[in-house]
């Protein structure tokens, strides 16, 4: 379950799952007016502000959350690609299938809520839901289902846009990670640099993409990172949890901004090392609830946001709160369908796409 070399590390399914639920807490909590104003930096009261404004934003940081993925995905596509040799024929087909199929049936889905359920800028509603009040265009439509550039009918989406890049590009990360794998530390500290270097200077392409670069550092260094003694782990734990927070208790008006974006990323990246590289993580991330998270984590960032948008515009105005007990449930329930008549046909289709266009001859089974 820890580290099987044809295999996945377990641990690391589990992390996905965590993520993706922080995600689901974030878009819940920014249906309500006071925290998203909070979330934008606008004036919140004193009873909200240790919720936006303190370590507590943990449990729903979503961007930083997001971090998290593509850090994953980094690690996860690289590290088979470094022990084994990789059929790029096969490759290519099979991962845009995987990607795309439940992206468009997301997309359906998020339609079906759109035209159901009218998005209205209203004054008693927070800030993020009246965002979502847009016309429906084909031209957005176009744009949706290609990803590239995901309007706000689902939109999670975005991030989409930078999965399917590097899973495009991967061939070259793949290549740098084993160009750098005796240096593997270099190229992490490289990619946190330029991340923050991408943010300061408002350069999308050069903030996310040395995200996935990080990754796949660590996939490249991987059997030379040993496991993380328990009381160092503790350590770590606590100032990657503060670090990946940072920018919500620090002022980021002060000479130390420019810095706040390498310590997220590079306190995601230790998330991630800690993940399969430390015991006590493993063991919580090998759990029931983790892993099933871990096996949802996909169609539940896809189809939880205009599940939340469409119930936040049916609650009565009095009632903003009781959007987390109403939405996350039937999040999971939809999420937990999606996965079944969507997600794992997807995937079986793509394993299916990749075994027959695989020119590798077939390995002997053992007698």
């Amino acid at each position: 379950m820890r580290d099987r070399p044809t295999g996945r590390i377990g641990s690391l399914d589990g992390l996905r799952g965590v993520a993706a639920a922080v995600v689901v807490v974030h878009h819940a909590f920014l249906s309500i007016p006071t925290l998203s104003d909070g979330n934008y930096r606008r004036d919140v009261p004193d009873w909200a502000s240790w919720m936006v404004y303190s370590p507590a934003h943990l449990v729903w940081a979503g961007s930083e959350a997001v971090f998290v993925f593509f850090v994953l995905s980094g690690f996860v596509l690289t590290l088979p690609a470094l022990r084994r040799s990789q059929d790029w024929i096969a490759y290519y087909p099979s991962r845009l299938v995987r990607l795309y199929l439940p992206v468009v049936a997301s997309i359906a889905l998020a339609l079906v809520f759109f035209f159901l359920v009218p998005r209205q800028d209203q004054p008693h509603q927070s800030f993020w839901i009246n965002r979502h009040a847009e016309p429906f265009t084909l031209h957005g439509l176009v744009n949706d289902l290609t990803l590239l550039a995901p309007t706000l009918v689902n939109s999670p989406l975005w991030s989409l846009t930078w999965e399917v890049l590097f899973s495009l590009l991967l061939p070259l990360f793949v290549s740098i990670a084993a160009v750098t794998r005796r240096w593997w530390w270099v190229t992490a500290i490289v990619a946190v640099l330029l991340s923050a270097l991408g943010e300061y200077e408002h350069a999308k392409w050069l903030m996310y993409l040395p995200m996935f670069l990080l990754g796949s550092a660590l996939a490249a260094g991987w059997e030379r990172l040993p496991d993380v003694p328990t009381l160092l782990g503790w350590v770590l734990l606590v100032v990657s949890l503060l670090g990946i927070t940072v920018k919500w208790w620090l002022p980021t008006t002060a000479w130390w901004s420019p810095v706040l974006p390498a310590i997220i990323l590079a306190s995601a990246g230790t998330i991630v090392v800690l993940a399969g590289r430390w015991l006590p993580a493993e063991r919580f991330l090998l759990g029931a609830v983790p892993r099933e998270l871990g096996r949802l984590s996909f169609s539940l960032y896809l189809v939880h946001e205009p599940i939340t948008v469409s119930v936040a515009n049916l609650l009565p105005r009095a009632l903003p709160s009781w959007l987390v007990l109403v939405a996350i449930p039937i999040g999971l329930g939809v999420a937990y369908v999606f996965s079944r008549l969507v997600e794992l046909p997807a995937h079986r289709l793509a394993k299916h796409i990749a075994k027959s266009l695989s020119s590798r001859p077939p390995v002997p089974q053992a007698v």
